[in-house]
């Protein structure tokens, strides 16, 4: 099993799946008798909200990401120098 991939299928889900994805996954790397990579899967951590939309918006949009960022970096500026 590659945690990688793993990682990528979990993190595409909803965040009300991750907990049962990420259960199922490590228990059929357990199965596959790959104790290590079964522990690495479960230390995954479900994200947050925000953590998921990001997520979701750097996979389908990565360009709108870019976009953001730069705001981000903008308003940051702008809020330095009080404009």
């Amino acid at each position: 099993m590659d945690l990688d991939s793993i990682a990528q299928r979990l993190y595409a889900l909803l965040p009300s799946e991750f907990m049962a994805a990420r259960t199922e996954f490590t228990r059929e790397a357990r199965e596959a008798g790959d104790r290590e990579t079964a522990a690495r899967i479960a230390k995954l951590k479900k994200p947050s909200q925000a953590a998921w939309a990001l997520n979701l918006l750097a996979r389908k949009e990565p360009d709108e990401l870019k976009r953001l960022a730069n705001l981000g970096t903008a308003l940051r500026d702008a809020h330095g120098r009080f404009d």
